[in-house]
């Protein structure tokens, strides 16, 4: 629905026309409000125009807009433009607002693209400067954790293990599910296919080396980055938003080692741990399947998966879980001092972090990937 709003032309006083604006001028009508004013003014060409907004009732930064291009088309027609009985309500908002003329044209103007060399130039800077912050920011929070690994203070031990309570025990129920879940499915898919030729007790084999090794590590990182890292992001932006950041600051405490730091340390110090369980539950997931399904009793399942098993599988599962809680730890927290704008902000890198967590968890698990299969020492 179109706000009302009237505009009377009152009678010709000294060569000054005398235009009466009285109602709601909103984004609603600021176009009918643009279009008739600027007919007013071309169809009286007189020096002075009057614009008196005595009985505006509701006024926003869409009537601001209109009355700046009302002052740009005065100012092109060699007319001077002024205001009359302006309500000091509507007085407090247009001090803000430059009117003069030859300032930027103001948001009913149509915003002209810029050409593809431009558009390409800028996203290269963007990208540049990103770049540095990401490093710089990298950089920061390595110097951060090293001091406190070095020097920890007992409030940061304290807050270290609030941390790795929320990061690892909290997670502890959710990702013993998903690791029996996923032994089981995996060991029911291998089931299908090995007993078309008999190799029903290569079931453990499969399901045991595939947990530890790779789908082990790998979910369990995504369902911390789906907790932690998303909490780490909204936590800090929320922060960021509120100008508490700038608060520490100013009370002379680094925010890096203050929120970041302690994060990092707990989320790499919980994920092995928490990739130890999703590990043995998968592995137990395998073996009820195989119980079920293959007739093969739990002695030789597990007997298999001795023989199959070694510890460099296991510790590489553990290592690569390390670094993966480095990742989630440094990207959520990047995303939640990214954070500009308000509430709407936080939630975009609240879904930046999980997006971009997934996206260089799987990357990195493909360099262990490579790294281990030309690592036959491991």
């Amino acid at each position: 629905m179109v706000d009302r709003y009237a505009i009377k032309i009152n009678d010709r006083i000294f060569d000054e026309l005398h235009l009466n604006i009285s109602g709601k001028v909103s984004m609603a009508n600021a176009g009918l409000v643009r279009s008739e004013l600027i007919a007013v003014i071309k169809a009286h060409p007189l020096k002075n125009v009057v614009v008196d907004l005595g009985e505006v009732e509701y006024f926003d930064s869409a009537g601001a807009a209109v009355l700046s291009e009302m002052f740009r088309l005065s100012a092109e027609l060699n007319n001077r433009l002024r205001l009359a009985n302006v309500p000091p309500r509507i007085q407090k908002f247009l001090d803000l607002v430059d009117l003069e003329p030859g300032t930027p044209r103001g948001i009913l103007e149509p915003i002209t693209e810029p050409d593809l060399l431009t558009q390409i130039g800028d996203g290269l800077l963007k990208g540049v400067r990103t770049t540095q912050d990401i490093v710089t920011f990298i950089g920061a929070v390595v110097l951060a954790v090293a001091s406190d690994v070095i020097r920890p203070g007992k409030f940061a031990r304290d807050r270290g293990w609030k941390l790795i309570e929320k990061a690892g025990s909290d997670a502890v129920p959710i990702v013993m599910i998903l690791g029996f879940l996923q032994g089981a499915v995996l060991a029911f898919q291998a089931a299908i296919q090995l007993r078309k030729f008999g190799a029903n007790l290569f079931v453990a084999d499969l399901v045991s080396v595939a947990i530890c090794l790779e789908m082990g590590p790998l979910l369990t990182s995504i369902i911390v980055a789906g907790r932690s890292g998303a909490a780490y992001a909204a936590h800090i932006g929320t922060m960021q938003v509120n100008e508490e950041v700038d608060a520490l600051r100013i009370m002379g405490i680094d925010p890096i080692r203050y929120l970041v730091s302690p994060r990092v340390l707990a989320v790499a110090v919980a994920l092995p741990c928490l990739t130890l369980f999703s590990d043995l539950m998968g592995t137990i997931g395998g073996s009820v399947v195989a119980t079920i399904s293959l007739d093969m009793t739990a002695t030789t399942y597990f007997d298999q998966v001795r023989k199959v098993l070694e510890v460099t599988d296991v510790a590489k599962g553990l290592v690569k879980s390390f670094v993966f809680g480095l990742e989630i730890a440094i990207i959520g927290c990047l995303r939640g001092f990214q954070v500009r704008g308000g509430a709407e902000g936080v939630g975009a890198a609240t879904t930046s972090a999980v997006v971009t967590s997934v996206f260089v968890l799987t990357v990195t698990d493909a360099v262990f990937a490579v790294l281990f299969h030309y690592a036959p020492a491991w």
